[in-house]
């Protein structure tokens, strides 16, 4: 653990009363932002084993119901060493405060105390409130690059799939309809079927009376004509 990073969380963090008695660090340097990758994603790496939590006295259950993470924690600070300025300025100034904590003084005179300090190393207030925006800039400046890796991670693994799902929607509607059209098309195939069973009835009764017509004319011509042959015989 860089010695950086002790003083960071000795300063900026308070170690949560619920948390383990005692927390192995994993990293001497301060990590890269970590998103999880959504369950079931094969082309995503394992996710990677987290620190126990830390809290921030006035915040315990970070913004947004969110918890506050050690992880994410180095990396900040990680940040800040590196945008850390020379000589004495805010974050020497915050020290100073920690350092006054255990003193049995009001919040003011922990304040006055501190900055007793920093004007013996020369140091103004105005400096102190500018180093201090210099370091909310450099997180600023975290904070963005973090939302831009979430957007990107929130494109990769939930745009697609949200794609996914759309596409899957699509192709219900698109088979929910043909299956409509199909089930109307059988329907309306049954009633054909229907009346061309009715046609070939109705054609078959037809058939058969004229059949029936032709046999009985057939007969009463063939009668005739066999009666004249045998009057011919008789007569003639």
């Amino acid at each position: 653990m860089s010695e950086f990073w002790k003083s960071f969380k000795n300063v900026f963090v308070q170690d949560d009363p619920n948390a383990a008695a005692t927390q192995k660090d994993e990293s001497n340097n301060a990590p890269n932002y970590y998103l999880p990758p959504m369950k079931g994603d094969a082309k995503t790496s394992a996710p990677q084993k987290v620190t126990p939590s830390v809290s921030f006295p006035l915040s315990p259950s970070g913004a947004g119901g969110g918890t506050v993470s050690e992880k994410f924690m180095q990396a900040l600070s990680g940040a800040m060493e590196a945008a850390n300025l020379d000589g004495f300025d805010y974050f020497e100034f915050k020290q100073a405060l920690a350092n006054l904590k255990n003193v049995p003084i009001d919040e003011p005179t922990r304040y006055k105390s501190a900055f007793a300090m920093s004007q013996a190393m020369g140091v103004t207030a105005e400096k102190l409130q500018g180093t201090a925006q210099h370091y909310l800039d450099v997180l600023q400046n975290e904070r963005s690059k973090f939302n831009q890796a979430a957007d990107n991670q929130r494109n990769t693994q939930v745009g697609s799939k949200q794609s996914e799902v759309q596409n899957l929607e699509t192709m219900m509607q698109q088979k929910a309809e043909m299956i409509q059209k199909l089930t109307a098309e059988i329907a309306q195939h049954r009633q054909d079927v229907e009346k061309i069973k009715t046609d070939i009835a109705q054609a078959t009764v037809k058939v058969e009376q004229t059949q029936r017509d032709f046999e009985a004319t057939y007969n009463a011509v063939v009668g005739q004509i066999q009666a004249d042959v045998q009057n011919m015989k008789n007569y003639l």
